[in-house]
């Protein structure tokens, strides 16, 4: 496994939420918590929950990281 989360951009989706892609596909969604403040939710591109993070940028190197595992059959 890389030492490092796969190349990757956060873009702003809607008003407080970021589209987090790598290359040019969609990998995800980082978008606060609604029910817990202070905490983030990453979902994959057809919105399944794939967890909470406290940090927005290490939820979008996870959705980068799960995106090429799952694009590769790791998953």
């Amino acid at each position: 496994m890389p030492d490092s989360p796969p190349d990757h951009t956060m873009e702003p989706n809607g008003e407080d939420g970021f589209l987090v892609k790598v290359g040019s596909e969609v990998a995800g969604y980082v978008t606060p918590d609604a029910d817990s403040p202070g905490l983030w939710v990453t979902e994959d591109r057809d919105r399944q929950l794939l967890g909470r993070v406290y940090d927005p940028e290490k939820g979008a190197e996870f959705l980068a990281a799960w995106f090429v595992a799952v694009d590769e059959g790791r998953t």
